[in-house]
């Protein structure tokens, strides 16, 4: 079977009746295989093909961080700047994270959607621009963590980091433009450019697609202006073209593309595996240098083997595709590396420890179970017995920590406790918590919808938007709660008496 029969057998799920995926194959800096499955437009019948424009997602980044390299380059910032001297916006702790935090997630900056959204203002319902969200960003006091001692993957920094380009910059010159002119003109990317406008023309470009759950397709392309996390319109081949550009070093030089692979350094001497806008970690024992991308429906992969001299681009339009493995899957025809079971085993006796757990980061609650004398999430990961009894997910940017809690089932006057309004600066809405006529808790964000808060354990509740942890002063009245997210810890609301 030659490779590219074995390439078809790869992406087989993808037909005339689907959204898919074009991929692109480079070695030693010559393009090997390009092909195109499913359609771009499910309604007009356009099919995928290696020129197809997709959205990139999160492998956007690598770009503005390679952007943010040059002007420092050029002398125009330096990487350890703080955020706040081109942000004067930034009046809390986030003004006072650098640039090179920001491009290595180690800033503790939050992630802006989960705090539009308790601002009453859901991705879904505004078109949000970089400009929104440096707003956002400014109401902000407080961070995850203090920056550099631990990592978070957060878009907010890469977001307005574009705003910070142009002020630096200081001639009127706009980020699309310098990119255009510094990297993606000098590599001949001429089907990439940012999504500034989601309603220009851009031909070739699929729409993206995600299935609800009858199974019925529907439309899932981002709408809004929001650019440098993701929102770059490109090709396999222009990504292909840029993967080269750390051989030829035809942008940026050497130090650049060096600069940019290397791993950041956490604060307690801990090297993680994300670098500067890219992943550098090993897979099947061999080295790897990537990054993923979701946004809407879009699913996207950009990976690169140094040592064999292999690049592989996965662009797909289907919420459902897993880029990753299409893309690693491809680059094993290359490289003849052989898939290592993932699976993990534990050393210990695991006994009686299956349960309801809490993630310290942002008080989630998760149900735990054993399987196969392994200690399993109901996505399947396994976790790790630690000390004290916490589980752990061990990860190249840091271990997720569980610790067991009781379930909680709290009484009618219990829950009527934490009824009231909850407000913020950093949100500039309410919250109002109410039990309704079912004996239920519900939260309403501002003039919202109201959703219900289910119990998971002491004060705690989970609900459609994250976690919920009602707190208490010293007398065990009720003063305030915090909001939970993976990518926002505890953002904190005080009870208006």
């Amino acid at each position: 079977m030659t490779r590219q029969m074995q390439v078809d057998k790869i992406f087989s799920s993808f037909n005339t009746y689907t959204p898919g995926c074009a991929v692109g194959v480079s070695q030693a800096g010559r393009v090997v295989l390009t092909g195109g499955y499913g359609m771009a437009d499910l309604e007009r019948g356009v099919a995928i093909t290696p020129g197809t424009v997709f959205e990139s997602g999160s492998v956007a980044k690598q770009f503005t961080a390679a952007t943010l390299i040059l002007l420092a380059q050029e002398g125009k910032i330096s990487l350890d700047d703080k955020m706040g001297k081109y942000l004067p916006e930034l009046t809390g702790a986030p003004a006072g994270v650098t640039i090179r935090q920001v491009m290595s997630h180690i800033s503790g900056m939050r992630e802006w959607r989960p705090v539009a959204t308790f601002s009453g203002r859901d991705e879904n319902d505004f078109v949000f621009s970089n400009r929104d969200l440096l707003e956002l960003a400014s109401r902000q006091k407080s961070l995850n963590f203090d920056p550099g001692s631990a990592y978070s993957y957060s878009n907010t920094g890469y977001n307005i980091a574009t705003i910070l380009v142009e002020r630096a910059l200081g001639n009127g010159t706009t980020f699309q433009a310098y990119t255009q002119e510094k990297i993606f003109g000098p590599l001949g990317m001429t089907n990439t450019r940012w999504r500034d406008n989601f309603r220009a023309i851009f031909p070739g470009r699929a729409l993206a697609y995600t299935k609800r759950a009858d199974g019925m397709l529907e439309q899932a392309t981002p709408i809004g202006n929001i650019i440098g996390a993701g929102g770059l319109l490109t090709t396999v081949t222009d990504l292909l073209k840029w993967n080269e550009n750390f051989v030829e070093h035809k942008v940026g030089g050497k130090e650049m593309v060096e600069l940019q692979q290397k791993p950041a350094v956490l604060t307690s001497g801990k090297t993680i595996a994300y670098a500067a806008g890219l992943q550098v970690t090993t897979v099947d024992g061999l080295r790897e240098v990537a990054h993923s991308g979701a946004t809407g429906g879009y699913r996207t992969w950009l990976g690169r083997y140094p040592d064999q001299g292999l690049s592989v681009a996965v662009l797909c339009n289907s919420a459902q595709a897993v880029p990753t493995n299409l893309g690693r899957d491809t680059a094993r025809l290359w490289t003849g590396a052989v898939k290592l079971n993932a699976t993990q085993t534990n050393s210990m006796n695991v006994s009686g420890m299956a349960g309801l757990y809490r993630k310290l980061r942002d008080n989630s609650a998760v149900e735990v179970k054993e399987k196969d004398g392994r200690l399993v999430l109901p996505s399947g990961t396994t976790l790790t017995p630690g000390e004290g009894g916490k589980l752990l997910i061990p990860g190249e940017n840091g271990d997720t920590v569980y610790e067991k809690v009781e379930a909680a089932k709290p009484m009618a006057r219990e829950l009527a406790s934490f009824a009231g309004e909850y407000s913020t600066p950093e949100t500039g809405s309410k919250l109002i918590v109410a039990v309704n006529a079912r004996g239920l808790l519900t939260m309403r964000i501002g003039g919202g919808e109201r959703m219900v808060l289910t119990p998971t354990f002491q004060d705690a509740f989970r609900s459609g938007e994250g976690s919920i942890l009602f707190r208490r002063d010293a007398t065990g009245k009720v003063v305030g709660l915090s909001v939970g997210d993976d990518r926002v810890w505890d953002l904190r609301f005080e009870r208006v008496k």
